[in-house]
């Protein structure tokens, strides 16, 4: 009886190390330019790109773009839903390959749309987001073996991006 507690100890002790590890191994970092900030955690990569952030995940190899467009002028009153359809028309059309498998609205702290693509064996999620004058597109791109494992740290990414933008000035 006495081997069987001890037992149980060790596996609950081992379990509550292996917790305190992994949180311990588990960093956060910020990209942070004069248009968008977001955090990921160490599992990503930055891969070297000038105008767009670029991560690959260290495992699965999964990627994430995140770039920024500004709008002109005129736009900056312009609600998203009044765009969204020449924006998912360019990237469609760069995209020819991809076959759309569900849209929504997101209630987010933006104005946001996300896509989800498909093709071949990957699948791609498109979230579009609307600040003043800038649009944030971040694109998630994985294998559908890894899409759902991976997708907790994208969501993280998600819900930790700031747009920047100064006061509008009328």
């Amino acid at each position: 009886m006495k081997k069987k507690w001890l037992i149980v100890v060790l596996l609950l002790g081992l379990a509550i190390l292996g917790g305190f590890y992994y949180s311990y191994s588990m960093q956060i970092k910020e990209y942070n330019n004069r248009n968008f900030k977001i955090s990921y955690d160490n599992t990503w990569k930055v891969l070297d790109d000038k105008n767009v952030l670029s991560l690959e995940h260290k495992k699965s190899h999964s990627k994430v773009k995140v770039q920024c467009k500004i709008l002109a002028d005129n736009y900056i009153d312009t609600p998203l839903s009044d765009l969204i359809s020449d924006i998912m028309d360019s990237i469609e059309e760069q995209n020819k390959e991809y076959e759309l498998i569900s849209s929504a609205n997101i209630t987010d702290k933006y104005e946001a749309y996300s896509f989800l693509y498909e093709y071949d064996m990957e699948q791609a999620l498109v979230n579009i987001y609307k600040k003043d004058s800038k649009l944030i597109i971040v694109y998630y791109e994985a294998n559908s073996e890894y899409y759902d494992i991976v997708l907790d740290s994208v969501d993280s990414m998600l819900d930790s991006l700031e747009i920047i933008t100064g006061e509008k000035v009328n």
